[in-house]
């Protein structure tokens, strides 16, 4: 049976090079036999941005948030897929505010017992990350990678990242580098795999 994968895009600029090098990652992934659907971010529809606190989730049987917007249906979809990779540009040593609003929107995903233990849909499944950004991977862009691999790792998830440091060139551009092009074919393989 075909990996299911959806790649969450998170760069509010549609032809910069987060989405371009996704984009490749993407297109191997197809090739390489697996079902791909795309979702963006930056085009979801929410009352309220992120996560309000209200603990509502927690209490519902259901494993969904219960705000009654489009965030929230996405929220509650990811379960269904095999890996769910987070595409962001690198904002502020974090994701961009769309990705940020949508990760928080995930706690509805989990259900944490009175002694501590977790449970979500999420479990066994793989959580994936491609990043960008103009600066370097110490203190940066590792930063950013930590933020998705460790509630990954709680979670009981795969962690799987592809992340390009230092890319300052224009947009779209990123994709003219062959290492770019061939790191991100790879991941789209190993996404696979």
């Amino acid at each position: 049976m075909p990996k299911n994968i959806v790649f969450i895009q998170g760069s509010p600029r549609k032809n910069g090079n987060t989405r371009a090098i996704s984009a490749i990652a993407m297109e191997t992934a197809k090739k390489s036999g697996a079902e791909v659907s795309e979702i963006d971010a930056i085009a979801l529809e929410f009352r309220t941005p992120g996560c309000i606190g209200c603990g509502q989730c927690q209490i519902s049987e259901k494993y969904e948030c219960v705000i009654n917007d489009q965030l929230a249906k996405v929220v509650a979809s990811l379960p269904k897929y095999d890996v769910i990779v987070i595409s962001t540009p690198l904002y502020w040593w974090s994701s961009s505010s769309q990705i940020k609003m949508l990760i928080d929107r995930m706690y509805s995903l989990v259900k944490i017992s009175e002694t501590g233990e977790i449970m979500t849909p999420l479990a066994g499944k793989t959580l994936a990350l491609i990043a960008t950004a103009a600066g370097s991977m110490e203190d940066n862009l590792d930063l950013l990678e930590l933020q998705i691999r460790y509630p990954a790792e709680m979670l009981g998830c795969k962690f799987a990242s592809c992340l390009f440091p230092d890319v300052i060139v224009d947009a779209g551009t990123l994709t003219n580098e062959d290492a770019s092009v061939k790191k991100a074919i790879d991941f789209g393989k190993l996404l696979v795999s």
